[in-house]
């Protein structure tokens, strides 16, 4: 099927049909703020905790003394302010709020009509003016205008009473998957307009090339039709400039109506057409006159753009688009619902700056000016007409009209947004007749964009085969990879994934698996994260928590928390005050729109390198010669060269591009890369790429690294001493230390458990395998083989603790070198075992002391199979107090653990994965010979480890004492010893951590 941009005919047609009363609105007056007047500030309030208002029921009458009622801003919601215990989802508690204001209406208004409009309640109310019931309205999310004129007198006093309540009708249908928090959480605006005004504007674009029709419908409201009534047009470009002019058209041949339809085209050449990448505006200025009398100016800000979606493709403006996404609740942790513009402004900057361009609004319809920042800074937007949670009552009849009523008042307002893409019908609901009928009305209203229904995705796999073709998108959620694939060769319709790889706390794993998967084939235009921040709210405890006590919150400090009502709200790449978590690291470089292809280079010494780049062009509409590459060839930590790349390739295309790389003659250091910076038109940095340089016929040697004599003289001569291994167990320490290491070897079959991993062993979902439990394996039994004064091989075997019968079997082999050195080769070996190991190797534990965590591989932050994007080659350092220090880093080849002195021990590896981990012992690192991915919510990791397909597993490393008195190129690689890093700890306690 293919959508079209207007369609006139079907617009008018509706309009005299006497469809106008369900399509219409009156506008809030924009061009200027005389015709309007926010009632936003301080009201009186009295909360009950009842629906049932007894004696209050009389409220609303202007002769109730209400000064014994409390102070509420509005708008907010009355749990943040203290008048009842906030509650998530569907646990909503009943409860009423009695609102009321004075207000003075404008002696100017005079003869004309006056409004009031609510932005949004929640959840319902009814509301009297002077005493008298005007009416209600029961869709949280949705603008609703009453006309009041016959309940005011301009220049007078009003008083408002406003009833709001959590029991309203389908109340429930405005629950999901968030704090349900109550009360006026928007803007309430009181306004006028003329008696002949502007009541509606439909605004649809066509784009064919460079040239554009913008059509313009409009609908004025007046009692009868006028010879002089005449409606203007001005478009404007953005800088103010008119570009054309015309004169409405109107149906004069229908004046038995109260609302004239006017309809007119404006053709442009040469259009600066609107996208995520180019978000150009133009300016419309309509203007209903009388003769020579200007009786209403409205301006509309216009995004020329075209949306089409046919064999299974979406394309704007006849484009092939890959919507990278993440959804986004309207929710602050300190302001709750009611989010201020600079708080809307910070997360959108967010949004961009993790290479972000689409933004499921989930599950509503946003803010207004949210919607206008999304306009004019460049975000795609699925807009969605509110009703997710209430399945029970979409299996009747009476409840279509509720829905009818909310997607009318979605497309109503937000219908002449650029940025909306497409409408969402409700959220994981069933897909019953009136969810179709719904949908269809949608599609009467608006033609011109795609809707969808989006399903949980077992359901939708049960009854995708009978899903009716008018659909015109299919949005499974949270498919795994062997899904997603199938739905691709299974669809003929587009698919956009509006809800995937759900970050419950640190463990989002299949980001980057599933957006590969979406982006090379073309039935998927894209799909969205769930979600951008954890749906945290700033509350103070009554009981402090301490600072090693598992959490599913974030502490502030040990009585002040960002409250995830359990693990139900943690599930950002943020954290609720939107602090970046490692996940959101992770999307901002599977998101980039231009991906280096390879991994590593490999170089000859003693000449000139030509080496060529492979980049994928991954933007919609910006070819690469706009785009700056900047390079560095690094030497250690030192810049030998640098330049930029001059870069060319259209949108969705792979390029190449070469550029001579010139080593030294004289190899002085010991790691080489080339560090590629790409920034956009708006000077913005948004990838990294670092190549680790091979070179031909080099050899590092790392343990030179160690013998201070090779670069000066005078090596102290106070000498490394090693306890041997006694108790079967690596004893380390200095000679004048305290030990280096203080337990060790341990099997390892697991890490550190996650909350992603308590949720689904405390469901027991059937078919999951079991994970190790301790996962840190004492040596049960041991055996000496061989025992010499520099070499030692013992056998050990390690019993599972929590399920007996199950073993390890482990030969490590233990090289004490004459430089104070430990080789250290290990294999184990399964018995009888079987589950999961997430990681499988060999830990030890070091003391906390030793708090400085210095690094040469993959970082900073800790990457697993299938989240590995976000870290790149480098030399890193890290307090081990960091918010980001635990965990696995891969392709480590050497490694520092040390004190505030440089005293500590090095770990030499190759190429290996190392991690670490607090715990309240010490310090554990880690060699994970194999390492698993990590887990989403409810579901184990795609990639994992089966111990029972295990036959061994092999590692080896070297571990070094480390003094104070470090030589001159492992100075060159980390710096001084005494350099310490200060720790980014924003949080004195937080999940994952």
């Amino acid at each position: 099927m293919k959508g079209r941009l207007f369609a006139v005919g079907l617009f008018l047609m509706g309009l005299i049909c006497g469809l106008c009363d369900l399509t219409a609105q009156v506008l809030i007056p924009n061009s200027s703020t005389k015709d309007k007047v926010l009632l936003n500030g301080i009201w009186k309030f009295k909360y009950l905790n009842s629906i049932e208002l007894k004696e209050d029921s009389v409220f609303c009458l202007t002769d109730v003394v209400d000064t014994d009622w409390v102070d509420i801003k509005v708008p907010g919601n009355w749990e943040l302010q203290g008048f009842a215990k906030p509650y998530y989802g569907k646990e909503l508690q009943e409860g009423t709020g009695l609102y009321r204001t004075s207000f003075n209406v404008p002696q100017e208004w005079k003869g004309n009509s006056i409004h009031i409009a609510f932005d949004g309640v929640l959840y319902g109310y009814k509301f009297w003016i002077n005493g008298k019931y005007v009416g209600k309205y029961n869709s949280a999310f949705n603008r609703k205008s009453f006309d009041i004129s016959s309940f005011v007198e301009s220049g007078t006093k009003v008083e408002l009473a406003v009833e709001v309540s959590t029991r309203s009708r389908g109340w429930a249908f405005d629950t999901n998957d968030c704090w349900s928090l109550s009360g006026i959480f928007r803007d309430v605006t009181l306004y006028s307009v003329p008696e002949t005004h502007l009541k509606d504007l439909t605004i649809t674009t066509h784009v064919d090339g460079s040239n554009a029709d913008v059509n313009v419908e409009a609908l004025i409201a007046t009692n009868k039709v006028k010879k002089n009534q005449k409606v203007y047009l001005k478009l404007q470009d953005a800088n103010g400039k008119i570009v054309t002019t015309a004169e409405m058209n109107g149906l004069s041949n229908i004046d038995r109506l109260d609302s004239i339809p006017y309809q007119q085209v404006l053709k442009l050449d040469k259009a600066n057409l609107w996208t995520s990448e180019t978000p150009y505006l133009y300016n419309l200025k309509v203007e209903v006159t009388e003769g020579k009398k200007v009786l209403q100016t409205y301006n509309q800000k216009v995004g020329i753009r075209e949306i089409t979606w046919e064999n299974g493709v979406y394309k704007i403006n006849g484009k092939v688009v890959k919507l990278r996404g993440i959804n986004h609740h309207d929710l602050s942790p300190v302001n709750g619902r009611s989010m201020t513009e600079e708080e809307m402004l910070e997360d959108l900057k967010l949004i961009r700056e993790g290479n972000a361009n689409f933004i499921r609004a989930s599950h509503y319809p946003p803010h207004p000016r949210f919607m206008e920042l999304c306009d004019s800074l460049g975000f795609y937007i699925i807009d969605e007409v509110p009703f997710g949670f209430g399945d029970k009552h979409l299996y009747k009849d009476e409840y279509l009209s509720d829905l009818k009523e909310r997607a009318r008042a979605t497309i109503a307002r937000d219908k002449n947004h650029p940025c909306v893409i497409a409408w969402s019908v409700g959220n994981e609901n069933p897909l019953t007749k009136i969810c179709l009928e719904t949908g269809r009305y949608v599609k009467s209203l608006d033609p011109t964009r795609p809707y969808s229904f989006p399903q949980v995705g077992s359901y939708f796999r049960k009854i995708c085969d009978t899903i009716p073709k008018e659909i015109d998108i299919l949005s499974p959620h949270y498919p795994v990879a062997a899904h997603l694939k199938s739905y691709s060769k299974k669809f003929k319709r587009p698919m956009i994934i509006t809800e995937y790889a759900h970050a419950l706390g640190l463990d989002a794993d299949r980001i980057e698996s599933l957006w590969e998967i979406m982006y090379s084939n073309p039935v998927f235009a894209g799909g969205a994260v769930w979600h951008l921040y954890d749906q945290g709210i700033l509350v103070k405890s009554d009981t402090a928590i301490n600072a090693d006590e598992f959490t599913t919150s974030v502490w502030i400090d040990s009585t002040t928390c960002y409250d995830n009502y359990g693990n139900k709200g943690a599930d950002g790449v943020m954290y609720a005050n939107r602090v970046p978590q490692v996940d959101y690291y992770e999307m901002r470089k599977v998101y980039t729109p231009v991906k280096a292809l390879d991994d590593t280079l490999h170089l000859k010494r003693d000449q000139k390198n030509e080496v060529t780049l492979g980049l994928s062009n991954r933007y919609n509409f910006t070819n690469l010669d706009q785009i700056v590459c900047n390079w560095e060839l690094l030497a250690d930590t030192s810049i030998l060269s640098k330049g930029n790349l001059s870069l060319k390739g259209e949108p969705h295309d792979t390029s190449y591009v070469s550029m001579d790389i010139a080593l030294p003659k004289e190899l002085n250091s010991s790691f080489y890369a080339l560090k590629l910076t790409f920034t956009d038109t708006k000077h913005y940095s948004f990838y990294e790429k670092t190549y680790p340089i091979v070179i031909e016929d080099f050899d590092k040697n790392l343990t030179r690294l160690f013998d201070v004599k090779s670069d000066k003289e005078g090596r102290n001569d106070e000498k490394l001493s090693i306890i041997d291994v006694q108790n079967n167990q690596i004893q380390l320490q200095n000679a004048s230390s305290d030990p280096l290491i203080i337990k060790g070897l341990l099997a390892r079959m697991g890490r550190k458990t996650t909350m992603s991993e308590i949720t689904i062993i405390e469901k027991k979902r059937e078919g999951n395998c079991p994970l190790w439990n301790p996962y840190l394996l004492h040596p049960q039994n041991e055996e000496l083989e061989l025992n010499l004064p520099n070499k030692k091989v013992i056998n050990y075997s390690f019993e599972r603790v929590d399920v007996k019968g199950q073993f390890i079997d482990g030969q490590v082999t233990y090289t004490l070198n004459n430089d104070g050195s430990i080789e250290v080769s290990y294999t184990l070996t399964p018995r009888d075992a079987e589950g999961i190991a997430l990681d499988l190797g060999m830990s030890f534990i070091i003391p906390n002391r030793l708090s400085e965590f210095r690094w040469v591989g993959k970082g900073p932050y800790p990457a697993y199979p299938g989240k590995s994007r976000l870290s790149e080659f480098g030399i890193y350092h890290m307090n081990s107090q960091d918010l980001n220090y635990q965990g696995n880093r891969q392709e480590v080849e050497l490694a520092l653990f040390t004190d505030s002195l440089g005293c500590g021990l090095a770990l030499i590896s190759d190429k290996d994965n190392i991690a670490v981990e607090r715990s309240q012992k010490g310090i554990v690192v880690s060699h994970n010979a194999k390492v698993s991915g990590r887990f989403n919510k409810n579901s184990t990791p795609e990639q994992k480890i089966r111990v029972e397909n295990c036959k061994q597993i092999r590692g080896e490393f070297t571990i070094i004492p480390l003094e104070n008195n470090w030589s001159e190129s492992l100075q060159k690689i980390f710096g001084q010893p005494k350099n310490v890093q200060e720790p980014f700890a924003p949080f004195f306690n937080s999940y994952d951590q």
